[in-house]
């Protein structure tokens, strides 16, 4: 076989790269002869030496190839290796060299670059160099066989891609000859695809010719010759194969095969396939996990029904908390239910169905509880699953019981529609619906007119003849009718123009729409789905109370359900009743244009520039200010900290300042001293909790004991028995059957002569005959109830000697239940008052904070508001804070005369007082502990060590401020002293120069592109005075 290598110069020599080949039966001995060649030539390879490593390549076919064994230098000035590192083709604007050496190993004829090829299975692209693997001794020779694992990657990997069965670890010669075309073929998309995933996956060739046989055939399952796949889906495929445990390669395949593209081959926790691939009733856009699985078997367990595609936030997160405190019967069932093979395949309604219809102790009995899972958990379709499974889950379609109740209302009904059991958007809009509907039904005088005769706006029928009249001198409008499945009659068109149309007839009422609907389905049940609708006139809209799990007429048996996927209310709501929707939506309207006019007085508003010009800006926002040209304050202050932290911060960008969504009370108190009507842009403010809301448990209890104690009082398990045994005192006693013979003998001669039916002589009148005679007079006495068991046991017997009194008994309201979960007693309470108010509720519903606003907790705020009013009633800062020509928040741009630099400054507040202009800054210190004779010193360091007298300067010398203060508040708790400070002209004066030779900085590292590190040189550590005192007295003691 024949080994070709480039051995290559070092770009620091200067030499010439250099090729060289020989035949060797292996790469062993090639390499071994390699070394001798190379040691022969004078030449060292390897690290700090002029050549590198040799590299092996393809073996060219060209006619000017080198002398087998010959050092070549002059073969790399024509060829040039290709992007893949290993065929070799001419240079450019290169052409052959004229002689050929007949040793060579190749053909003495011409060949261009072009494949050998013995068997023509195809051409080479022209001015392609192809691969050969052939040597002039085996070329004819089609039974010599060559180690495939011997043979370059592709190589390999395209045997195994050809060998149909199983892997092969030899070819022929002429199947040597078909990779290399087949290589080559870029028509061959599959192939083509294949080799580009397989490079992506570098551990791919380090596999043997088995595992790189099984890659092959899961690539032919999952992308079959023929078609066109995507070379992402390939290389995604690729890696997951590769990434995946070998004994899951099999079921990864099969599911990319069937065309769910899982991740991930995800297992149980007995360690089989829990599936996940298959289509469910679930959510597309939803990752169901064994995680996910606990979730729903945790809302399964819970009592109550409700919609399964859509839970309330509540008994979500109460099934969340049963998972985390693993409560029984969760746990047991979860435990049993995560070692089910392929559990993630069944549908959710499956999986609640399965858990409800289980019996409520069977959980204890843990095999009990896999025999009933095996047995039960069976589903034929899992993305729809069948009305009696959903029934059996405890389904309630949310969209069904809203517009039952908006049917309930427009039928008469004026009670509280019962939707707390549905999720936030179906209980408001449902409400609004309902109010909307009762809003429009016709009053008592409008309905005895309409009885009388007369025509009533919203009862009588329209279309009746008395009511039609036409106006001939009015042209007719053109008519289309919808004959159904798509064809329209235009027989309207052509009579247009020789009859008029009637007037278009008034609008109907929902009342009358309902009716007019139901009537025309009575009279023509075949075609309630296909009517003849004139464009001129308003569609009746009736509210349809379909069962959302029919079928339509239009949807096949196998189409999925409604409640099988995620409802939008707006959506079905707006289908099915449009005009109770119109209706409630009407207040929308007004407040949409009202925000219209809010965007239109904004659009005409002039936008802020993207580029500030110098001079004095007021009320620009934030954001806008922060993102505006121009180098502020704080940048300065970073380029003191160093060049390179600025460079990063300002200029790359490479470190990120995210704002925090915790609470600073430097800004609550901010935004309360200078901008008390901006607070709410900004803040998120704890919502007072109603005296009337429940708070704890402990009063939900309490008002569940007080409902209680309000009800009629139930009969007590005592009174039911003393009513069950003084019954059974009236009951004739049955005649005993104890006792010898002569007792037996005595009581039967006490029984009715029709059941003393023994004759004959003594002999007859034996023990058992008497006894038997006995049994059949105790068989026709009324038997007794019974008086033991449970309090409803007891009352069912009840009911057979009294049912009046059950009768009773079962009207009176039945008390709620004292014990269970926090969420059980809510429910329980707002099953009695739906108008509660609790405070997890309402907290809840702050803490989501959909708006992202910075929340504040009232202890929180009460602070800030106490350090306002300190603020306030300070005798100086309370007349900077209020007074009546302050500025807040002025923005102001200029440019640095020295280093020619934008700038831009944003002092907290600017008063103007007559030609005295003067600049504040508010900040909050926490002080509590600093003694007083050192807090001025305290305070000193603090401006000196945040740089504030810098600011100050800036702000002076941009804002042309003449005098410039501090308000220090201090913001711990009920110690809100204040200090105003007035920065001095050498303080200034400090700050200007810190400022300017900053900016200087800065400007030398714009102009330089250089930001050099905080300490940029190496140096010596001295001692301070403390220390030189300290080693002079230890040399003394010494």
């Amino acid at each position: 076989m024949e080994y070709f290598y480039l051995i290559k110069a070092t770009q620091k020599s200067g030499k010439a790269d250099a090729v060289i080949w020989r035949t060797n039966k292996s790469e062993a001995r090639a390499l071994l002869q390699l070394d001798v060649d190379l040691e022969d030539a004078g030449i060292e390879t390897g690290r700090g030496k002029d050549y590198q490593k040799p590299i092996r390549t393809d073996f060219p076919v060209f006619n000017d190839l080198p002398a087998e064994g010959l050092l070549d230098y002059s073969w790399c000035e024509r060829y040039q290796l290709g992007d893949d590192g290993r065929t070799w083709a001419l240079k450019p604007g290169q052409a052959p060299a004229d002689h050929h050496i007949d040793n060579a190993g190749v053909s003495a004829e011409p060949v261009s670059g072009e494949l050998v090829d013995a068997n023509t299975t195809g051409d080479a692209a022209q001015g392609e160099t192809v691969e050969t693997f052939g040597s002039d001794e085996y070329q004819d020779d089609s039974s010599a066989l060559f180690n495939v694992a011997e043979l370059p990657f592709r190589a390999q990997l395209l045997a195994q891609y050809m060998a149909e069965e199983r892997h092969v670890y030899h070819i022929s010669m002429p199947h040597r000859q078909e990779l290399s075309v087949l290589e080559m073929d870029t028509d061959n998309a599959a192939v083509q695809d294949l080799i580009l995933a397989a490079e992506n996956i570098p551990e791919i060739k380090k596999y043997d010719m088995p595992a790189l046989w099984k890659f092959t055939s899961a690539n032919k399952k999952v992308f079959p010759e023929g078609k066109r796949h995507e070379l992402g889906k390939r290389i995604q495929f690729a890696k997951l194969w590769f990434a995946t445990n070998a004994i899951d390669r099999g079921i990864l395949t099969r599911e990319w095969a069937a065309g769910n593209c899982i991740s991930s081959v995800m297992k149980t926790d007995a360690g089989t396939n829990a599936g996940g691939g298959n289509k469910t009733d679930r959510n597309p856009d939803y990752t169901h996990t064994l995680d996910t699985l606990d979730v729903e078997i945790a809302l399964a367990t819970m009592p109550m029904d409700f919609d399964i595609y859509n839970f309330p936030a509540s008994i979500h997160r109460r099934a969340k908390e049963i998972v985390q405190k693993k409560e029984s019967p969760f746990k047991e069932w979860s435990a049993a239910l995560r070692k089910v093979a392929g559990i993630l395949d069944y549908s959710r309604a499956a999986i609640f169905a399965l858990i409800r219809g289980a019996t409520s102790d069977i959980h204890h009995f843990p095999v009990s509880l896999q025999t009933y899972i095996n047995a039960n958990l069976t589903e034929h379709k899992h993305d729809v699953p069948s009305a009696e499974t959903l029934e059996k889950a405890g389904h309630v379609s949310s969209a069904a019981v809203t517009l039952d109740a908006v049917k309930k209302a427009i039928d008469g009904d004026e009670g509280v529609p019962d939707l707390e059991t549905l999720p936030t958007d179906f209980q408001v809009i449902g409400t609004e619906l309902v109010k909307e509907a009762q809003k429009k039904r016709p009053d008592a005088n409008q309905v005895l007119a309409a009885e009388r005769g007369e025509y009533v706006e919203g009862i009588s029928d329209p279309t009746d003849p008395k009511w039609i009249t036409e106006d001939l001198t009015k042209p007719k409008q053109p008519e289309v009718s919808n004959m159904g499945n798509g064809v329209f009659s235009i027989d309207g068109l052509m009579d247009s123009q020789a009859s008029p149309a009637p007037a278009p007839a008034p609008a109907l009422s929902i009342v009358d729409q309902t009716r007019q609907r139901a009537a025309e389905e009575k009279l023509h049940p075949a075609n309630s789905g296909e009517t003849t609708s004139n464009v001129q006139m308003e569609t009746a809209q009736p509210v349809e109370d379909e069962n959302d799990n029919a079928v339509s007429a239009g949807e096949g048996a196998d189409e999925p359900p409604a409640q099988t996927t995620a409802v939008n209310m707006r959506e079905i709501l707006a289908e099915r009743c449009p005009d109770l929707t119109d209706e409630v939506l009407k207040s929308q309207v007004s407040e949409s244009a009202h925000s219209d006019e809010e965007e239109e007085a904004e659009q005409a508003a002039p936008a802020w520039p993207e580029y500030f010009e110098p001079g004095r800006y007021e009320g620009v926002p934030n954001e806008v200010y922060h993102a505006a040209n121009g180098i502020s304050s704080t940048m300065v202050k970073d380029a003191r900290v160093s060049l390179m932290y600025f460079e990063a911060r300002h200029v790359s960008k490479t470190i990120q300042k995210v704002r925090s969504p915790v609470l600073d009370i430097g800004n609550l108190v901010h935004a309360l001293a200078l901008q008390p009507e901006q607070l709410e842009k900004e803040f998120s403010i704890e919502p007072e909790i109603p005296e009337s809301a429940f708070t704890t448990t402990a009063t939900i209890r309490a008002f569940i004991d007080e409902y209680n104690a309000g009800l009629p009082p139930l009969l007590s398990a005592d009174d039911i028995k003393t009513q069950l045994e003084a019954h059974n005192a009236t009951l004739p006693a049955p005649v005993p059957l104890g006792g010898d013979k002569d007792a037996i003998g005595i009581a039967y001669l006490e029984l009715p002569d029709e059941f003393k039916r023994i004759v004959g002589d003594d002999k007859n009148f034996t023990a058992s005959a008497m006894k038997a005679c006995i049994k059949e007079y105790n068989a026709t006495l009324p038997a007794p109830v019974k008086t033991s068991g449970s309090r409803d046991a007891m009352l069912e017997q009840l009911a057979l000697i009294n049912p009046d009194m059950v009768a009773q008994e079962a009207q009176k309201a039945q008390p709620l239940k004292v014990s269970g979960t926090k969420t059980d007693l809510i429910q329980a309470v707002k099953s009695v008052k739906p108008d509660a108010v609790f405070a997890d509720d309402l907290l809840d519903a702050w803490r989501e904070n959909p708006e992202g606003k910075v929340l504040v907790t009232r202890q929180q705020l009460a602070t800030a508001l106490a350090i306002q009013k300190a603020l306030l009633n300070h005798p100086t800062a309370g007349k900077l804070l209020t007074h009546p020509s302050r500025a807040v928040e002025v923005s102001y741009f200029g440019i640095d005369e020295e280093t020619g630099l934008e700038v831009r400054v944003r002092p907290d507040l600017e008063i103007d007082m007559g030609g005295l202009r003067i600049g504040a800054d508010l900040k909050t210190i926490s002080m509590w502990n600093i003694k007083q004779e050192g807090l001025r010193a305290k305070l000193h360091r603090e401006i000196i060590d945040r740089d504030y007298h810098l600011s100050a300067a800036m702000y002076c010398d941009v804002a042309a401020l003449d005098q410039f203060y501090w308000i220090f508040v201090n913001k711990d708790e009920n110690y809100h002293w204040i200090a105003i400070i007035e920065a001095s002209e050498e303080l200034l004066e400090l700050g200007m120069l810190e400022y300017r030779k900053a900016m200087r900085a800065i400007a030398n590292g714009f102009d330089t592109g250089e930001w050099p590190a905080p300490i940029t040189e190496d140096y010596t550590e001295e001692l301070n005075d403390f220390d030189v005192r300290r080693l002079e007295a230890l040399r003394v003691q010494a």
